[in-house]
């Protein structure tokens, strides 16, 4: 089945490097890439980034221009006769441009591109990945960091940190299973005991349920203990040179407990990998 990838560009380097990312993770599967620009919304996408001068035509014709460029570029490709790729210039505000985008076209992944070694992901910073992470329902978000990129079918890991408390949904769980697939990459669920006090028996249920859901792939279970969340995630990937780390958002819970302002302020969470934000499905 074709999977429908969002990519918002600015046309940056690093916008760029999500979208090459995107085509070799996705090398064997057929694709419909949609180039989504936002030219009016005050933000970092909203920013035209553009090779014409000062002055030359409207903000829309400066925006399709780029686009127009982008997919020529493109055409020269041929790793993957199964890619095909469309554009999209929204006049407006950038979220609800990609709002609408997943919603009209069916998007199954959001792919975001960001500058530096690392994935902006917190929602106490201001920034556009942050905004389109908080915002954007029923649609997963994979951020790549500028300096990532695929080579080789070396065999790769997935962290996914969860607390066990809550169930899954099969489709809220899809892109990672597929991301897992695609990569060559088993998924490494990490439970996190806090107060060294064991699971509980609704948390032995979840832990069952999880197990059903990726049975198709290949994943293992590990425990911490003495140490929180935060450190937790981070140690662990550090220590295992983990290759992507899965975070599930809900409404209210984990995730934010994981990227609070205050934890924010008291460790320095700066995971230089591929972060994957699944969404409650409603």
């Amino acid at each position: 089945m074709e999977k429908k990838i969002l990519i918002p560009t600015n046309f940056s380097k690093h916008a760029w490097n999500a979208l090459i990312y995107g085509m070799s993770m996705y090398k064997t599967q057929p694709c419909r890439f949609f180039l989504f620009n936002s030219f009016s919304a005050r933000s970092l996408l909203g920013e035209n980034i553009s090779l014409m001068k000062e002055g030359e035509g409207s903000a829309k014709e400066k925006s399709e221009h780029n686009l127009d460029k982008l997919l020529k570029g493109l055409s020269f490709r041929k790793e993957n006769p199964g890619h095909q790729f469309e554009i999209i210039s929204h006049q407006g505000s950038l979220t609800e441009g990609v709002q609408e985008a997943v919603d009209t076209h069916g998007i199954d992944l959001i792919l975001m591109g960001a500058a530096g070694e690392s994935a902006p992901i917190n929602s106490a910073y201001d920034n556009t990945i942050s905004k389109v992470i908080e915002k954007i329902e029923n649609c997963p978000v994979l951020v790549v960091p500028e300096k990532i990129q695929l080579s080789g079918d070396m065999e790769r890991e997935i962290v996914f940190p969860t607390n066990l408390r809550n169930g899954f949904k099969l489709r809220e769980l899809t892109s990672l299973i597929d991301i897992s697939r695609f990569l060559n990459a088993g998924i490494r669920v990490v439970y996190i005991d806090t107060d060294n006090k064991g699971m509980t028996e609704e948390q032995l249920a979840q832990k069952e349920n999880l197990s059903t859901l990726l049975s198709g792939s290949e994943f293992s279970f590990h425990k911490l203990t003495k140490t929180n969340v935060t450190t937790g995630v981070h140690l662990f990937i550090e220590s295992r040179e983990s290759d992507l780390l899965a975070l599930y958002k809900r409404r209210q819970g984990f995730f934010q407990k994981l990227f609070s302002q205050t934890v924010v302020e008291e460790v320095d969470f700066n995971i230089r990998v591929p972060i994957l934000i699944l969404k409650e499905m409603t």
